[in-house]
């Protein structure tokens, strides 16, 4: 390749590339929050009676980065569903079953403990529960929100709409 060439691809490259700024993902405001600062909230009817929520960062029902704080009783199954975005949780408290696939089967969910993690790719079928104790995580995902059931049956939302 000759030198001018060389030069003029390196000009093209530069001129195409993403400048910092444009490749950055949008700002958000900073956010630092004690735990007497959460304000907790009866989750929308999507999910099973008694979970709680906080938001932590961003919009659940706007495009864009959000953290949730999610409170889930004992004894709460949440039938298998996915989601159209990827989603991540850390367990903060308490012991979170999490199992794949589009049946419960609580003998092949993995128990994790506090501190635990874990990471699910967009559109992947999957259910959790908690046993004896309730759970708290933080749930990280790219708004909005959605949530759809693989048997439509199990959306408590409908459950919650055919009750008197």
């Amino acid at each position: 390749m000759n030198t001018t060439c060389a030069i003029a691809l390196l000009a093209l490259s530069l001129e195409l590339a993403p400048t910092p700024a444009a490749a950055a993902p949008p700002a958000v405001a900073a956010v630092q929050l004690a735990p007497g600062d959460l304000k907790w909230m009866p989750a929308p009817p999507v999910l099973p009676k008694g979970v709680q929520l906080a938001v932590l960062s961003g919009n659940p029902f706007a495009e864009g980065f959000t953290t949730l704080r999610l409170k889930i009783p004992p004894h709460t199954v949440l039938a298998p569903h996915w989601h159209p975005t990827a989603e991540g949780f850390t367990v903060l408290q308490g012991t979170f079953h999490i199992g794949m696939g589009d049946q419960v089967d609580k003998a092949a969910a993995k128990a994790l403990p506090a501190m635990s993690y874990a990471s699910l790719p967009a559109m992947h079928h999957h259910y959790a529960y908690t046993a004896d104790e309730g759970v708290v995580i933080d749930l990280s995902f790219y708004g909005p929100f959605q949530i759809h059931y693989v048997h439509p049956a199990d959306d408590p939302s409908r459950v919650a709409a055919t009750k008197p």
